[in-house]
């Protein structure tokens, strides 16, 4: 019998193997659980140099596993170069915002900021104008919260070489009625320019800023999540990932991170299979591709079936972002080379067309092993549901979305519709697998608010989110979707996402015991230990 390292016990122990929780203890040996013990065997585990942790009511449980984050945006947003205005509720209270942190920090050279959204300034848009009079003097970039549009003042599309006139397979330069650029600009292949200034650091502050986020994933309890802005393969890229690399050597890297490279545009995809020999570590791995089809529906780029219900005139500007047969062959291709592949897709448009996708992968492939996965899926066409079953592909979404959307698609798509939004208990009655993450930093890692959200379907001022559909999910549902779900979208569902001997041991304890509370309770909740392959990366006594 292996004695353990550690035994953590409690009365409440969620596996994820079981819909309810346990009362017991987890064993963990080196970096893997040795085995899920009832309380009549906890004391077989047990040496004199067993260090045994009593939680008593507190919820032990596996690891959160965010499905879908930008690793790098999200740690830059988390770091102290970047402005949050998130709480702005104007453009006038935005730039405030943004002249005060200019003001504190006359050693940045470029001011850059995230956080700014359509939703919450009444839907309007701001423009170069406003920023070109508060910071005349540097480059600013503000993301807006959704991460498919840039604000910049004049410095900043001069710096990034922005015209009005540029040549662009997808996206668009925003201008004024008389062509002059707005400051703004939409979508990822136009976003690139403005992407390689506002993240650009020396290889020094790359690992500053890494070590830092790191430190705060494991505070909430996230063991695993995903770089999926779709990086290219460039020098810049590959020089970023070394420093990542150099971290995990260094036993810096406490979170899982998976790598998803570039989809779209390619048909040959050994530039791929390289990066993902050369990065495939355990905690820092390239593992597949990521596609965006379409944008989002706040800006009208998402892609509708039938056109938007306030603005007839277009099913989604510039949607999609390539053809059928590009994608197609991209996918195809992809998979062909063993490489799972993962689709943005914000509307019921680009999800047909990404199953449409998924479906001519396996006519052609056959049986390929990939792990595919669409991507947020905010609405669908009942008609699809069943596809993901069908064509074994999970569905990653993002239940902290429902009120960032504070019930902007009963506007933009309408009531009927709607129906059909983030349709969570339609999936998995479907017998489809879901998968929960944040899209950080669209929405903060904290997963609790999420899972909130999922059960409730309720907005942050506690409103009915939506039109009141019957989508919400069981407590234990919400936390499969952001364990056992997460894993398998990482293809890793035979060494994480549950709490069973053989497996790493990724676990967390936290402050209270889930299934015992008042639902609002859940947003208060705290991680009191985190573990990541068996080492332990937060601890609160």
């Amino acid at each position: 019998m292996k004695k353990a390292d550690i035994i953590l016990k409690s009365n409440v122990i969620f596996t994820g193997t079981d819909q309810a929780p346990i009362n017991g203890a987890v064993a963990i040996k080196g970096q893997k659980i040795t085995a899920v013990l009832s309380e009549d065997e906890i004391e077989e585990y047990i040496s004199p140099e067993t260090e045994v942790i009593s939680y008593e009511d507190k919820l032990i449980m596996p690891g959160f596993i965010d499905a879908h984050d930008h690793l790098w945006w999200g740690a830059v947003a988390d770091s102290p170069y970047m402005v949050d205005v998130t709480s702005s509720s104007s453009e006038d209270e935005c730039v405030e915002m943004i002249r005060a942190f200019a003001a504190e920090h006359p050693e940045y050279k470029r001011i850059r900021g995230f956080g700014w959204f359509p939703a919450n300034w009444n839907d309007a848009l701001p423009s170069k104008r406003s920023l070109d009079e508060a910071i005349p003097d540097r480059p600013v970039y503000m993301m807006c919260a959704d991460a498919h549009t840039c604000w910049m003042n004049s410095l900043a599309l001069e710096e990034s070489h922005y015209s009005p006139d540029m040549k662009l397979e997808s996206g668009s330069i925003g201008t004024f009625e008389n062509g002059e650029m707005n400051g703004l600009v939409y979508e990822p292949e136009a976003l690139a320019n403005a992407w390689e200034n506002l993240y650009d650091f020396s290889e020094e502050k790359i690992e500053e800023i890494a070590e830092g986020f790191m430190k705060s994933l494991a505070a909430y309890g996230i063991t695993s999540l995903s770089e999926m802005s779709a990086d290219d393969y460039t020098d810049q890229f590959h020089k970023r990932y070394k420093v990542f690399q150099k971290m995990d050597s260094k036993g810096k890297i406490t979170s899982r991170v998976h790598v998803y490279m570039k989809l779209l545009g390619y048909n040959d995809f050994s530039h791929a299979k390289r990066w993902k020999e050369e990065f495939c570590s355990d905690k820092f791995q390239v593992t597949g591709l990521k596609g965006f089809l379409d944008g989002v529906t706040s800006t009208y780029t998402g892609l509708l079936l039938e056109p938007y219900a306030d603005r007839p005139d277009t099913c989604g500007v510039g949607a999609p972002l390539v053809t059928e047969a590009s994608l197609k062959e991209s996918v195809v291709a992809g998979n062909a080379a063993g490489l799972p592949v993962r689709i943005h897709c914000i509307a019921d448009g680009s999800v047909r067309m990404a199953l449409d996708a998924f479906e001519e992968s396996r006519k052609i492939n056959g049986e390929h092993g990939c792990v595919n996965t669409i991507e947020h899926i905010e609405t669908i066409h009942p008609d699809d549901i069943g596809r993901f079953k069908e064509l074994g592909v999970i569905a990653s979404v993002q239940p902290e979305h429902i009120p960032l959307d504070v019930n902007e698609k009963v506007i933009r798509v309408g009531e009927e519709r709607c129906r059909w939004e983030w349709p969570f208990k339609s999936l998995l009655e479907s017998e489809a697998d879901i998968a929960f993450g944040s899209d950080f930093p669209v929405v903060h890692y904290n997963p609790f608010p999420g899972i909130y959200a999922a059960i409730t379907r309720l907005n942050h001022d506690g409103s009915i989110a939506g039109v009141g559909s019957d989508e919400h999910l069981t407590l234990a549902q919400a936390l499969s979707a952001y364990t056992l779900g997460a894993a398998k979208a990482y293809g890793r569902s035979h060494e994480l996402g549950t709490l069973e001997a053989g497996k790493l041991a990724d676990i967390i304890v936290l402050d209270r015991n889930l299934f015992d509370i008042d639902v609002k309770e859940i947003n208060d909740s705290k991680v009191l230990l985190t573990m990541m392959d068996g080492t332990i990366t937060h601890r609160i006594d």
